[in-house]
């Protein structure tokens, strides 16, 4: 039961994060991108984070990846984790891949070079955004995911925190705080942040200092994120509106003939291309090369990943009583509320002066 549990969550963690598989591949392999989360790494000032990317390999033995940014910056994976390997009828692994990457950097595509057959390319998933008057919110996806057990490890409810950017394109001042928004399951049940950012007030054309993080915790375990609510009303469905990048955002005006965007998981593959932008299979076999040789860095990540599991493992009290993630998150939401106060009584103070 335990194990059946477990792997439950694994596919939760995968789905909350980009819960609309892509798929590339050429005539013989094809590959599925079935979800990626970030990871914070345990120094509060790091400048990296952790990406695990959930991938399904079909029609060959194995593949390499290589990640590369809106910058045209590679990244190699320092690690691998096999979930399932099946050679019949047809040869096939599951796999997560973990990449260190800069924190909060943005992804346009990740080239697969499947053992023994061509390379490909399959476009990153787009960052979807959702509108309510003058707000215009912008989401960039699951930043961490927690889960609650209790003293015999198993669990009681998980916790995600999602990363938004939030613009006014309107002509007053937006009041902006975690209050503002809600989240809802496959069921249509409401959720209510428990944690999150400081309140913000946005003057007219411009957007919030930063990207945001938003906490929903006490999540039950059987419950999958699927819409973003803003002021009471739905503005993202957080799997229909992920799909993939489309070329002329990735290729520029240098889309290569072969080239195509990644299909959804329920469409056949789609064959991909190396891009056009000074990006060689050379390139690509260097940036490999390199990772397969950063053992350091591999150690460290281990470390990382060890040191998150154990954090993970101790936001629990015991089964009945209010978890350390709980206490903390209440605090912070009344510490979140006081300011939110303050700053609207300044602002009305303010408005009476001029007035």
């Amino acid at each position: 039961m335990r194990l059946v549990i477990l792997a439950l969550l694994l596919a939760l963690a995968a789905f909350t994060a980009q819960a609309y598989p892509l798929q590339g591949g050429n005539e013989n392999v094809s590959a599925t991108l079935f979800g990626a989360t970030r990871t914070p790494l345990e120094d509060p000032n790091a400048t990296q984070e952790i990406l695990k990317l959930d991938v399904g390999l079909a029609g060959a033995e194995n593949a390499s990846y290589s990640l590369m940014d809106s910058k045209n910056n590679t990244f190699g994976p320092d690690q691998y984790q096999t979930l399932q390997t099946n050679s019949q009828p047809m040869l096939s692994k599951r796999q997560i891949v973990y990449f260190l990457i800069p924190k909060d950097d943005l992804f346009k595509l990740i080239n697969v070079t499947p053992v023994g057959a061509k390379p490909f390319n399959i476009n990153w998933w787009l960052t979807p955004k959702g509108t309510k008057g003058d707000a215009v919110i912008r989401y960039y996806g699951i930043t961490d995911w927690l889960t609650d057990t209790d003293s015999e490890g198993a669990v009681l409810s998980q916790g995600v925190v999602l990363q938004l950017r939030v613009s006014n394109n309107g002509t007053s001042d937006i009041y902006l705080s975690p209050d503002n928004f809600t989240l809802l399951d496959q069921w249509g049940w409401v959720y209510y942040p428990t944690l999150g950012f400081d309140p913000e007030v946005i003057a007219p054309g411009s957007a919030t200092q930063a990207r945001v993080k938003l906490g929903f915790t006490g999540l039950s375990f059987l419950s999958r994120p699927t819409k973003l609510a803003y002021d009471g009303q739905v503005i993202m469905d957080l799997e229909k509106d992920q799909g993939p990048l489309p070329d002329y955002v990735v290729y520029g005006s240098n889309v290569p003939q072969t080239s195509a965007a990644a299909s959804s998981a329920t469409s056949g593959p789609m064959a991909g291309a190396l891009n056009a932008s000074n990006q060689t299979e050379a390139a690509v076999a260097g940036n490999q090369t390199e990772a397969n040789t950063t053992k350091a860095k591999m150690s460290s990540l281990q470390d990382e990943i060890a040191a998150s599991r154990a954090r993970l493992q101790g936001v629990s009290a015991g089964l009945g009583g209010e978890s350390a993630v709980g206490s903390d998150i209440n605090s912070s939401v009344d510490e979140a509320m006081q300011r939110l106060e303050l700053v609207k009584k300044n602002l009305q103070q303010s408005k009476q002066q001029t007035a």
